[in-house]
């Protein structure tokens, strides 16, 4: 036997044939490059000395086989073959993988192999031991969580985007309303005001009504103000009745708010029904005929019950208010009351007078509390004794008492729902005439409660009921409510 022989079975008697698998060394293409070998057929310690021992009568064509794959794959990895390097220190895993070929295809067969570096021999005791198997299904189950993993984050960052643009267009929408609503509540366009003619009083108006000269001194007119026309009528039900003109109802009460749109400052102005003022006359066709005094509250009844007749009642209000452009009205019937009222959870009142009887015929007397619901808040708000001359201040005096007590209560329960004022407007929809818009409405709420507003200031036009001809009336004290129309609507020049 030659030596190239015994080299032969030498070197093939150091390879464990019940543990490689049945791919032979000799069938491998020894000609491909050796960069197609990822690694070589992983090795015994026993085969690694023996591998040392017998170096020399290797041959050229087993040594490229057995080790030039693995110096390229070290050589690819440095940090692998640190690892490699320190395994016989280190207790530690040598994963190193074969590529296998058979007669028909070439497969890759990926495994795990682990030594136990102690210094003494652990002896095979099956294919899985010296060869791990790499799970491929492991690698790809991690790289699938990673993938999974990655997409949530990035489905999430999307969430939180769209998140953050639909509260950017919430807040920019509420802005806009606002801006809109406060532009259309203080538009007050070629206004031209006037003033009262007053006995032992020097008044100037400059500057179609904008500035004013009053007892020497000036006043300049706010045009942050805005004028909203509340009008109460005494219908259960909005409009005409067989379409006949007077048969749509009366203005039976009558509240302005004036609210200052920069500093939220609000205050409600009581107009009695009795004041005599000029009202305009329409024939049942609807056509103008001329103006004529009479009571104020007649004003509603010359209109179709509804948008002319609040029309009527707005213009006969400005003529009263020295032709102050009144930019808004809301008219409501009896019915609305109750909805109102019940929508905030009732209003707690206490008792100014001995007058209120309620729906269980129950009298009720001056300084007792009650939470008024539903029927009981409509007839504390509108009835009184018609017989007696001051029958309708007296029943004035009710109503602030309540609206108070319900301004109060809707301005808590605005601040904590910024839409509150909005879901009121909606529930007297079919019960109420108005030019109120969503813009109007967002931006008078969000002004008040924006500013800290507690509360609203309610004052009255100052005058005195006397019996007329035929009817009480209300006679306006002209030079105190002219004042009173300075401090509100004008702001003094220091």
């Amino acid at each position: 036997m030659t030596n190239s022989q015994n080299n032969e079975n030498n070197t093939t008697n150091n390879i464990n044939p019940e543990t490689e698998p049945s791919t032979k060394a000799g069938s491998v293409n020894e000609t491909d490059n050796t960069s197609d070998y990822e690694f070589a057929v992983p090795l015994t310690e026993e085969e690694r000395r023996n591998k040392t021992h017998s170096t020399s009568v290797m041959n050229n064509d087993e040594e490229d086989f057995l080790a030039v794959p693995l110096r390229t794959r070290r050589e690819k990895d440095t940090a692998f073959q640190t690892d490699v390097m320190e395994s016989e220190k280190d207790d530690a895993d040598d994963f190193i993988f074969a590529r296998y070929s058979s007669h028909h295809s070439k497969h890759k067969h990926r495994h795990r192999h682990a030594d136990n570096h102690s210094g003494s021999e652990s002896p095979v005791k099956s294919e899985s031991e010296q060869h791990f198997r790499y799970n491929p299904s492991h690698k790809k189950k991690t790289f699938k969580n990673k993938t999974t993993s990655q997409k949530i984050r990035t489905i999430l960052l999307y969430i939180l985007i769209a998140i953050l643009v639909l509260l950017l267009s919430l807040g920019g929408g509420l802005l806009l309303m606002v801006e809109i609503g406060n532009n259309q509540l203080t538009n007050y366009g070629d206004a031209s005001m006037t003033a009262p003619e007053l006995t032992g009083k020097d008044v100037s108006v400059l500057n179609s009504g904008k500035t004013i000269i009053y007892e020497g001194k000036e006043y300049v007119f706010n045009e942050n103000m805005t004028s909203i026309l509340c009008i109460g009528v005494d219908k259960h039900e909005m409009g005409l009745e067989d379409e006949q003109v007077g048969t749509g109802g009366q203005a039976d009460a009558l509240y302005m708010i004036a609210l200052d749109t920069k500093t939220g400052e609000t205050d409600v102005i009581a107009i009695s029904r009795d004041i005599v003022t000029d009202i305009g006359i329409y024939s049942p066709d609807g056509e103008y005929l001329r103006t004529e005094k009479h009571q104020l509250c007649l004003s509603y009844a010359y209109g179709n019950g509804k948008d002319t007749s609040c029309l009527n009642t707005v213009t006969a209000v400005e003529r009263l208010f020295y032709q102050l452009p009144i930019q808004s009205h809301i008219a409501i019937d009896l019915d609305a009351v109750a909805q109102l009222n019940d929508a905030i959870g009732g209003v707690t009142v206490t008792m100014i007078d001995d007058d209120f009887i309620d729906s269980n015929i129950i009298r009720h007397y001056k300084g007792e509390t009650l939470t008024l619901y539903g029927e009981d808040a409509r007839r504390y708000l509108q009835v009184r004794k018609t017989h007696e001359l001051h029958s309708s201040v007296d029943r004035m005096s009710r109503q602030i008492n309540y609206l108070k007590a319900f301004s109060k209560k809707a301005l808590q329960m605005t601040k904590e729902d910024i839409g509150l004022p909005l879901d009121l407007y909606n529930i007297i929809e079919d019960n109420s005439s108005t030019n109120l818009t969503p813009s109007k409405i967002t931006a008078f709420a969000t002004t008040i409660v924006t500013n800290g507003i507690q509360e609203l200031n309610f004052v009255t036009v100052p005058g005195e009921i006397q019996r007329g001809e035929t009817y009480a009336e209300y006679i306006v004290d002209e030079a105190a409510f002219y004042e009173m129309f300075l401090d509100i609507y004008y702001t003094p020049v220091e």
